[in-house]
């Protein structure tokens, strides 16, 4: 809007935080001493901005206030009568709107002539009709501005390309606006380039649909590929309708890191969508997600919503796991907000819904989702978000989920109803905390193989940092003759260690389940010889003979027999994939660790070492506790790899290891 009537009148832009507080708002409006103050307003700020509005008035009693953004424009004259402070809202897209409105502010006041405005005329409110849609390419660039340059790296970039949206989710204001419209392509590149040569670091597309049109979004998906300079782009996608081809092309030439797809799922149940209007075909949405992840180049955030009309907890619980088993690198659970103007908020009775009188409008339940459940999948929410989300924990949470619990979901309700019940959501946390909190919960409730557990627990606690930690939370820590024994044996024999390569690392998302990997494992060791059981006892190098005499004597190879038995038992059926953070530790510019050139002292410096009570490959490879038997010998390296990441390697131990 400043872009569009900046050549007319004098207009600054100011930015705040919710967080800020009202006076410090209030004061610096104040000394700007503008004689119209207009605000964006929206669930998450409207609350807040009316406090300042209130304050705003008492020392400002002539300036005029402006409304406008999606809170307002539906329901305005409730607003108006809300906010008596206030003196016109925009409904609707504002760059017209603003201009003519500033226009008869500086001259006849006629504000009648206004379209798409709420004014007041006496104790009356009055609201002009709707303003015809704008031809997006008659708007000047908002990117253009002097004076955001020096902060353009250290922000957010919220860039559309188009406007509308062409569904009819009923519970999305979206949905009110019916087509799409697109700036002209030419432009918004030649605005992209801008924003990337003056530094922009990470910009957020904001188009409802990105790849609405195939060949729009292809144009641009290769437009950024060549032109990116390390710039990170997000889109929100539908995924049921992107086409192979795009696929494709996006498997073979995006720059790992480049790109982040937003992916609104909210439900796996039919009835459920049928009723929102809807339109999602999961099992294509689920090739989509699958064939992105084994890519392992976009990372992705998937949305649910909790509280859709028919979606019971039950209900919900199949959604949560259908799509958690794709694997996103972020799950978001939202709660269904009952927006102004959506069609559910207008059917609220027909459902039972209750939910805040003010913004966001959350519900407090439904039908068939009665609040007593809505707290229950709030503390899943704060679980999953500390703990999946973070990604602190992929190793150990993995497993948990995969061999000792029903489901994620389980695995997450479990652990949020635990942690409200310890009183930890009223005090903070560092990160040992989230450890010892998970730890405390497995003890709690007799979780077999804690062995394995705690020794997943070291290593993600490991990975978690990037410089060795100074602390460690746990007891069992080597002894100082034990600890100087494997740095000796790792400086004189780096080449018996090897760098984890677990399935996914060349380039397959998914961990197959240990019962048909393992078969097939031994099945190939067999048939190869020497070499192959080298790799199947974690070792390489130059002592492939050595190793095989150790893989063929270490208790706990797989054999074949090992690998039918582990099939039968099924403990290791439900395998998720790993994510990119997990894959990312094992191929992203990791080195050999003998190329590493480290002798005892640098070991001392930049290593951490522990020993697991188990086959550490074997387990981060699906297999079950009893297909895992034998010892790790754990190395986790710091500073020593082009990301300056921690790297771990591994060594199995077994009776000759342990004399060597």
């Amino acid at each position: 809007m400043k872009a569009y009537s900046e050549k007319d009148f004098d207009i600054e832009l100011a930015e705040y935080t919710i967080k800020d507080p009202v006076m410090n708002i209030v004061s610096d409006l104040y000394q700007r001493g503008a004689d119209v103050i207009g605000f964006s307003c929206y669930i998450w700020n409207i609350e807040e901005t009316i406090k300042v509005i209130d304050n705003l008035k008492k020392v400002m009693p002539e300036v005029k206030i402006l409304l406008g953004g999606p809170e307002v424009s539906y329901d305005t004259e409730y607003w108006m009568n809300r906010i008596p402070n206030v003196d016109f809202i925009v409904m609707g897209e504002g760059e017209e709107t603003l201009h003519q409105l500033l226009t008869e502010l500086e001259g006849s006041k006629k504000f009648h002539f206004v379209y798409g405005l709420a004014y007041r005329k006496g104790e009356e409110v009055i609201l002009m009709p709707a303003r015809p849609k704008a031809d997006l390419n008659d708007l000047p660039s908002p990117h253009r501005f002097e004076e955001d340059i020096p902060d353009l790296g250290k922000r957010v970039v919220y860039f559309e390309t188009s406007r509308g949206c062409p569904f009819s989710c009923q519970f999305c204001l979206s949905s009110i606006e019916v087509g799409v419209r697109y700036y002209d392509i030419e432009r918004t590149k030649s605005d992209i380039l801008y924003l990337i040569e003056k530094g922009a670091k990470l910009i957020k597309f904001v188009d409802r649909t990105f790849n609405i049109k195939r060949d729009y979004a292809m144009e641009m998906f290769k437009f950024l590929i060549e032109n990116h300079q390390g710039t990170v782009f997000q889109f929100e996608i539908t995924a049921d309708i992107m086409r192979p081809e795009v696929l494709d092309y996006l498997a073979e030439n995006a720059p790992p890191g480049t790109f982040r797809f937003e992916i609104g799922v909210q439900s796996t149940n039919d009835p459920t969508n049928e009723l929102v209007k809807r339109r999602q075909n999961f099992a294509k949405l689920s090739r989509t997600v699958n064939k992105v992840k084994a890519s392992g180049k976009i990372d992705q955030h998937l949305d649910l919503i909790a509280g859709l009309p028919e979606e019971d907890y039950n209900t919900f619980r199949k959604t949560f796991n259908d799509v958690f088993a794709l694997g996103p690198e972020e799950l978001q659970l939202g709660f269904l907000k009952m927006l102004r103007g959506t069609g559910l908020r207008l059917d609220a009775e027909k459902y039972n819904y209750t939910y805040m009188d003010h913004a966001p409008y959350e519900i407090l339940g439904s039908d068939v989702l009665p609040f007593s459940d809505i707290v229950r999948l709030k503390r899943l929410e704060d679980v999953l978000e500390k703990y999946w989300n973070a990604h602190r924990m992929d190793h150990t949470l993995k497993y948990l989920m995969e061999q000792e619990f029903d489901s994620p979901f389980d695995f997450f309700q479990a652990f949020g109803d635990y942690w409200e019940g310890q009183g930890w959501q009223k005090i903070g946390h560092q990160l040992e905390d989230l450890f010892t909190r998970l730890h405390s919960f497995l003890e709690s409730r007799n979780t077999p193989h804690m062995d394995i557990v705690l020794g997943l627990m070291k290593l993600d606690y490991f990975l978690g940092h990037k410089y060795k930690p100074r602390k460690i939370w746990w007891d069992d820590a080597l002894q100082k003759d034990q600890w100087a024994g494997y740095m000796k044996m790792l400086a004189e024999r780096p080449e018996d260690v090897r760098l984890p390569r677990v399935a996914g690392a060349s380039g397959s998302a998914w961990l197959e389940s240990s019962g048909a990997s393992g078969t097939a494992a031994a099945g190939t060791s067999a048939a190869a010889g020497e070499n192959t059981a080298a790799d199947a006892a974690g070792v390489i190098g130059s002592h492939a003979g050595d190793a095989a005499s150790l893989a063929a004597r270490d208790a706990g190879v797989l054999s074949a027999a090992d690998g039918a038995a582990d099939m039968g038992d099924g403990s290791a059926s439900r395998a998720l994939p790993m994510t990119s953070a997990m894959t990312a530790q094992t191929v992203m510019g990791a080195r050999a660790f003998a190329d590493l050139g480290l002798g005892e002292k640098e070991l001392q410096k930049h290593a951490v070492l522990d020993v697991l009570p188990f086959r550490l490959e074997r387990v981060l490879a699906g297999a079950s506790p009893l297909a895992a038997k034998g010892q790790t010998l754990l190395v986790v390296v710091y500073q020593q790899h082009e990301d300056q990441q921690a790297q771990y390697y591994t060594l199995p131990l077994g009776e000759e290891a342990a004399a060597m």
